[in-house]
């Protein structure tokens, strides 16, 4: 079963059809394969390549080889057949997929940087619109040469495969005393025969791993949706925050946002209760905000209104629903533990259920069944 992430510093291969079928190499742990070449070939060993490296437990992602030069409309539709291809192949949505861009085999890389550059990064984001990581696959030099590598990833984040290699023939081992050193590196290729199996080998500077939420073309709507986690809070509590940028976000000592809290920011879909709004900032604690942009916010409707309706997810076994809004009320009937229930309102801390069966209003323990947002 292949594995959802790569941490760290981890070795791994890239396949073609010049490779075996079956994908097991020592120590690699992620796996990228060729799936596409403009937009009529299509690698022969694929299926086979993704069934074995999956099997083997590796990260698996693809990549395909650009004919599209300087030209937008090219990139694009090659960058759509690679997915269309990837998907019927079995590489999940949020898997990183590559467009390889270098001299030869019918592709350009002298049509100019900023031409370049923006066929490149059409092709990009027609992979990130479908749901799928974008990365950029080139050698060092056409890196720095021939696109813009610091509009990239202002666009795309940490997305560089860079080829770099000290010496031809065998390296069991990256050095990076030799590494290119550029911003925005994600994968470091360093050798075209890796232990000497005449297999491309790279190494991982950031995780790897395969997302579950990424972004699409039109991520307001399904950001939100992926990103929700349906947070569960008490019925006093007015609205929360979510934590919705993917690499996290800082906690700042203030709302004027010019200090940290700490280095290490708070994981996405974590959730935090919001004790205000200041300058744009969402206050989270004494002396803790959240940058506006880089969480939602989702109130809580039965904390201001006790007629709003909602929906409620059972927190504690042995809930029951009760007759009468009282600590001392009679046990109507069980609730199942994470089951969930429509709520018409509340009195106090008691939330109103009706009673679908015989019509009736019944309550449950507002500490018991805490409102889904």
């Amino acid at each position: 079963m292949s594995n959802s992430i790569a941490l760290k510093r981890s070795y791994g291969v890239d396949v073609a059809s010049y490779q075996n079928t079956t994908v097991n190499y020592a120590g690699a742990k992620f796996a990228f394969v060729k799936l596409t070449e403009g937009t009529d070939y299509l690698n022969p060993k694929a299926d086979q390549q993704i069934k074995s490296a999956k099997a083997h437990g590796l990260l698996v992602g693809g990549y395909f080889y650009a004919n599209h030069s300087n030209s937008v409309s090219r990139a694009r539709s090659e960058a759509k057949y690679a997915v269309a291809k990837a998907k019927a192949l079995g590489i999940s949505e949020g898997s990183y997929i590559a467009d390889d861009f270098e001299q030869g085999s019918g592709n350009s890389v002298n049509g100019g940087v900023q031409a370049n550059t923006d066929a490149i990064m059409a092709a990009m984001q027609e992979i990130k619109s479908a749901g799928y990581q974008p990365l950029i696959y080139s050698g060092a030099f056409v890196l720095r040469n021939h696109m813009s590598i610091t509009r990239i990833v202002k666009s795309f984040g940490t997305c560089l495969w860079v080829a770099s290699y000290k010496v031809s023939g065998r390296q069991d081992y990256a050095d990076f005393n030799y590494f290119p050193s550029m911003d925005g590196v994600a994968i470091w290729q360093f050798t075209d025969n890796y232990k000497g199996y005449n297999v491309d080998g790279n190494i991982c500077l950031i995780d790897l791993k395969t997302s579950s939420s990424s972004s699409k073309s039109k991520p307001a709507k399904k950001a939100t949706e992926s990103l929700s986690q349906h947070p569960v809070v008490k019925w006093s509590i007015g609205a929360v925050a979510v934590v919705s940028n993917r690499k996290g976000a800082y906690v700042y000592t203030s709302s004027k946002l010019d200090k940290r809290e700490s280095s290490k920011p708070k994981p996405c879909g974590s959730v935090w209760q919001v004790l205000g709004l200041e300058n744009g900032a969402v206050k989270v604690g004494k002396g803790q905000y959240f940058d506006g942009r880089a969480v939602y916010v989702k109130a809580n409707p039965i904390a201001y209104n006790d007629n709003k309706h909602a929906v409620a997810k059972i927190v504690m076994p042995h809930t029951h629903a009760l007759d009468a809004p009282n600590a001392d009320a009679g046990k109507v009937y069980g609730l199942a533990l994470n089951s969930t229930v429509e709520i018409q309102g509340r009195v106090g801390r008691f939330l109103k259920i009706k009673d679908l069966h015989k019509g009736k209003q019944v309550y449950v323990t507002g500490n018991r069944a805490y409102i889904v947002l």
